[in-house]
């Protein structure tokens, strides 16, 4: 195996960082994996481009196939290669009703994929989850669904219990906010201090990296509030 090649980045038990500048494509935002014992799940999914990079991280970091893909929303760098995965494995692609149109309909504006100078090929979600919704990892674990509104309308987070940590994946915690996006900074003050509430022991952000223990994620999401005060 050569010294150079990335190679996946283990959080605790199970998940996996597969995805990210460094590891994917510079364009990718930060990407896990959930490697349960009945089912293994991808959270986001690059840009596009990647997705055979990130597929092969993925098949050396769980020795199960992939079953699902998780898109937390519709922008390009979360969902981009999200096409190209699903031909590939089979995989059923969840997402937020309220976000899901915009990858089926590949919106170039409202999934930021102008920014990017990147086609948005379209993928229609096999399954909408809302507040609430638990896949079975197998085991006795679930992973957990909260709509998390405020960066886009369907912007949805994700916990699991691993190694007895709570891990929390709060992909755009830090924003951006537009127009554009339908950005709502009032529902979004609301979506963090419900991530407060959880008291994660690891959150696994999209951009900005990993954090733990519970202080440091409290830490990091109060940062982010005070930064888009009233």
């Amino acid at each position: 195996m050569s010294p150079n090649r990335p190679q996946p980045r283990r959080l605790v038990d199970n998940v996996f960082m597969v995805g990210g500048p460094d590891l994917s494509d510079p364009r990718d935002c930060l990407c896990y994996l959930v490697c349960g014992d009945t089912a293994s799940v991808l959270v986001d999914c690059g840009s596009g481009p990647s997705a055979g990079r990130i597929l092969d991280l993925v098949n050396r970091a769980c020795q199960r196939t992939l079953t699902h893909l998780l898109l937390t929303h519709a922008h390009i760098d979360h969902c981009g290669g999200a096409a190209e995965i699903r031909r590939r494995t089979g995989c059923q692609v969840l997402m937020h009703p309220d976000d899901a149109w915009v990858l089926a309909q590949g919106d170039s504006q409202r999934s930021a994929a102008h920014w990017y100078g990147l086609g948005l090929e379209t993928v229609a979600a096999d399954q909408m989850v809302e507040e609430g919704f638990r896949l079975s990892l197998g085991g006795g674990q679930d992973l957990t669904v909260i709509h998390t509104p405020g960066h886009t309308p369907g912007s949805i987070s994700a916990w699991c219990w691993a190694e007895g940590q709570k891990v929390l994946f709060g992909q755009d915690v830090h924003g951006p906010f537009s127009p554009a996006f339908g950005s709502d900074l009032g529902q979004w003050r609301a979506s963090m201090t419900r991530l407060l509430d959880l008291k994660a022991d690891i959150l696994a952000e999209g951009h900005y990296g990993v954090y733990r223990p519970v202080q440091e994620v409290e830490d990091f999401i109060h940062k982010q509030l005070s930064l888009h005060q009233g």
